[in-house]
């Protein structure tokens, strides 16, 4: 069930009078005129938050660039893809200049209504600090996905924010940008809500800043921090683990799922995308409503990745499928395989393969769970680590699943690199976890040196981030020198 859309508010941040006309500036909307009262003040926060339904964010780029051209799955063989096959340049970025651009966007967008929205006179103390709070949380979102994805990038606020002031700002190291990422984080996690109801549920709640709070203290390896902070969600009892895992991606769970702690709703006609289709098996399968299909870019699970779930693992008919409806899958002629991805986010009913409804989940509760494993793990206890990761097996394995001992660090990492290949298979993570482990390049490597050799080859050290797009350092040279390698 649906509850919230947001559309896209375009306000100018910087307006100039043309100095032949004679109109009353009054009847003008501008960015200085317009938050005047409570509605105006939502509606400039909607506008943030629309960046995350557009071409550049989890509508196409973005999303695609979280999962791609990481060990867990593969497209099939397109060498104009540079994403997923390695050949991008800063001439050739491909999507990448897209998410750049669109995160910019809503970055400005945030900055416009923190500024505007918290000097008004006319909107309410509790609204303004509601708006100004969840702006600042969309902020610290697409810094966090600048950072993980291009490194070290510029920095604005809303107090230096003017086109002026950031057309010639150099990059700030990626560091200092996730500090000023936590401090903003405070400040909204003491004002927003537990849960919204009616009408607001989907806006960003107190738990969707204190998870994107521990991922940020995870990459700048504050451990102790990071661990009382999940804790501190898990003790709030906001959430709960839903008992099936393949329940969680309903379409009737979306909006209303214990477990979903921030997601992107989309809406056929309305705002519809094609994520479904990246996972659904191709026509060649020979299965009905498959073989019908005119869909080209299915992805393809690895075989290492497949090797990673175990025969009793419950998520394991979820997330991949060899067959539908009692009909096995014929071999495909070209990639020779018969598994594909499963039903985790098959919608059949969807008339137009690109006016789909999937919702993109952006953050869960069972990644809280295995962030405080990772934390305590780091922190050497052993104990909180082994209670962490049980909480996921009792719902994967049964009770009978739970691991009865605690694990080696080491064995613990490497059990924490293929679970949460698992469990967050295709929604956004695995790209960014990979990068924070210094582990994108190794294991791509791995896991394509038989399905994908292209691939393989292609993939070096230096495409743990992507380049700055050619023509954004035209427009700004102080974003030189660009990302190692472009």
């Amino acid at each position: 069930m649906k509850k919230i859309c947001f559309f896209l508010l375009l306000l100018p941040l910087f307006t100039a009078c043309d100095k032949q006309l004679q109109e009353d500036p009054k009847n003008k909307i501008t960015a200085d005129n317009f938050y005047s009262n409570d509605n105006e003040a939502i509606l400039g926060v909607n506008g943030v938050y629309s960046w995350l339904n557009t071409s550049g964010g989890f509508k196409s780029s973005l999303w695609r660039a979280l999962d791609e051209g990481t060990d867990v799955f593969r497209a099939r063989k397109r060498a104009s893809d540079p994403e997923q096959n390695y050949t991008l340049t800063s001439f050739s970025p491909g999507y990448t200049q897209a998410i750049w651009t669109n995160l910019y966007k809503g970055i400005s967008n945030a900055n416009l209504v923190i500024d505007k929205v918290g000097a008004s006179t006319g909107v309410g103390e509790t609204i303004k600090k509601r708006v100004v709070a969840e702006a600042k949380f969309l902020r610290s979102l697409y810094y966090y996905y600048l950072t993980g994805l291009f490194g070290n990038a510029v920095y604005y606020d809303e107090t230096n924010y003017s086109i002026e002031a950031t057309q010639m700002l150099g990059r700030m190291p990626a560091e200092e940008i996730r500090k000023n990422i936590l401090e903003s984080l405070k400040e909204a996690e003491a004002v927003l809500p537990a849960k919204f109801t009616g009408a607001d549920v989907g806006r960003a709640t107190k738990g969707a800043v204190q998870t994107l709070m521990v991922k940020t203290m995870l990459w700048l390896k504050q451990w102790d921090q990071a661990q009382k902070k999940a804790q501190e969600i898990i003790s709030s009892k906001t959430y709960t683990l839903q008992t099936n895992y393949a329940d969680i991606f309903t379409e009737a769970n979306e909006m209303t799922g214990t477990e979903i702690i921030f997601e992107v709703d989309f809406e056929p006609v309305l705002n519809g995308q094609d994520h479904h289709c990246w996972y659904q098996p191709e026509k060649q399968v020979g299965v009905s409503p498959f073989s019908a299909r005119s869909w080209y870019g299915t992805y393809i699970p690895y075989t290492t990745f497949l090797n990673y779930i175990e025969p009793n693992d419950k998520r394991r008919a979820s997330i991949v499928a060899t067959g539908y409806n009692n009909q096995t899958f014929q071999v495909d002629p070209v990639e020779k395989i018969t598994t594909w991805s499963g039903p985790k986010f098959w919608r059949l009913a969807t008339t137009a393969d690109a006016d789909g409804g999937l919702d993109m989940y952006v953050f869960r509760y069972a990644d809280v769970w295995l962030m405080l494993a990772e934390a305590a793990n780091e922190n050497d206890d052993a104990v909180t680590a082994l209670l962490a990761v049980n909480e996921i097996r009792k719902r994967s394995f049964g009770a009978s699943g739970v691991l009865g001992a605690s694990l080696s660090k080491a064995d613990m990492k490497e059990y924490l690199f293929k679970e949460r290949a698992i469990e967050f298979y295709g929604e956004g993570q695995r790209r960014l976890d990979l990068i924070r482990w210094g582990r994108l390049v190794s294991s791509v490597k791995t896991a394509a040196a038989t399905d994908d050799p292209y691939v393989a080859g292609n993939i070096q050290p230096f495409h743990d981030l992507y380049p700055i797009a050619a023509v954004e350092i035209q427009k700004n040279p102080n974003l030189e020198p660009n990302n190692t390698g472009y």
